[in-house]
């Protein structure tokens, strides 16, 4: 699976090969679906939430609302919870962090 964020989409996971479709479905894979504590459940939403209020809603082309610490403060974020969700899922899951706003 590929951990990103991506506009509006609700998710930060996303299935990338046959395996991962056969087991979540299609390609966003809700973090419902995983075998990790509801703790980083809530986690990874909040960080979606987060993300989606980077953006101008109103004018999307218009560069985000952030500054530069805001932005790395949110990918420092994202990556320590990228990595414990790699140690709470252990090694029968392959994930890879897309690291971008």
């Amino acid at each position: 699976m590929k951990f990103m964020f991506d506009w509006g989409s609700e998710v930060c996971l996303w299935s990338t090969n046959q395996a991962a479709k056969e087991k979540f479905g299609t390609y966003p894979v809700s973090s419902s679906l995983l075998p990790i504590s509801d703790e980083l459940k809530n986690e990874l939403e909040y960080l979606i939430e987060l993300h989606d209020k980077a953006l101008n809603w109103d004018e999307p082309n218009s560069g985000l609302l952030w500054n530069d610490e805001q932005i790395n403060d949110f990918l420092n974020n994202a990556e320590k919870t990228y990595n414990r969700l790699c140690m709470e899922l252990g090694k029968s899951y392959e994930i890879e962090l897309i690291k971008a706003m």
